[in-house]
């Protein structure tokens, strides 16, 4: 199958398990890495219909407001009114509870597949603690396959957004940190580096995971 095949086929969505292309690719075929391929890939499809769904959307509310179409008569005043507060919701709540849906999404499947990494009897503490803590002791077994300066940047770029955008939704981002107000916006690019970084840190933990598959054998 030809790029521009492949480029069609990823625009137009013609299968699910397409929009995982370019960020998470099973190296080695194991099944211990396919529920998390799907994962990427369902919220790769994701992202991509909320953010056209919405692009969409405006773009037809600003066509209504310039040619007026939407106004109601007798009622002109209203009918403005009623369309400007849903351009306004369209391409701020809904965009960024959208963006921030694939962002909390996309580390949840990054701590499940953390959790079945955790695979020795003594983990079970481990598996119920927070990411952080995961990643420490994944980099700690696996530091041939691990580069700790990428993995915990990654790392820690996705539970600050992940917790922030917690905050976030119940407006306690600055009561939380009063000093430090957040500077980037939850939006679709946030969503697509979401899933290239959680992308990124299971390709290293699949390294890790042969490396102590094959050291078993």
């Amino acid at each position: 199958m030809g790029d521009a095949e492949d480029a069609w086929r990823v625009e137009n969505g013609q299968y699910v398990l397409d929009h995982g292309e370019g960020y998470f690719s099973s190296l080695y075929g194991r099944a211990d890495f396919m529920p998390f391929e799907y994962r990427v890939a369902s919220l790769g499809w994701l992202r991509e219909r909320i953010g056209r769904s919405v692009d969409l959307e405006v773009a037809e509310l600003r066509e209504a407001r310039k040619t007026g179409s939407h106004r109601v008569p007798g009622w002109e005043g209203e009918s403005d009114l009623v369309l400007d507060e849903s351009l306004i919701a369209l391409d701020t709540d809904t965009r960024q509870i959208g963006a921030g849906i694939i962002v909390v999404a996309a580390v949840a499947a990054l701590e499940s597949l953390m959790n079945q990494m955790l695979d020795r009897p003594t983990d079970d503490r481990l598996r119920k603690a927070g990411i952080w803590r995961k990643a420490n002791e994944l980099a700690a077994r696996w530091p041939a396959a691990i580069h700790p300066t990428e993995f915990f940047a990654h790392v820690a770029w996705l539970k600050d957004r992940r917790n922030s955008l917690a905050h976030r939704l119940i407006d306690e981002d600055r009561v939380v940190k009063p000093d430090q107000p957040c500077v980037w916006t939850s939006d679709d690019e946030m969503a697509d580096e979401a899933l290239v970084r959680v992308s990124a840190v299971a390709q290293m933990l699949e390294e890790g995971w042969e490396l102590q598959l094959t050291a078993q054998h």
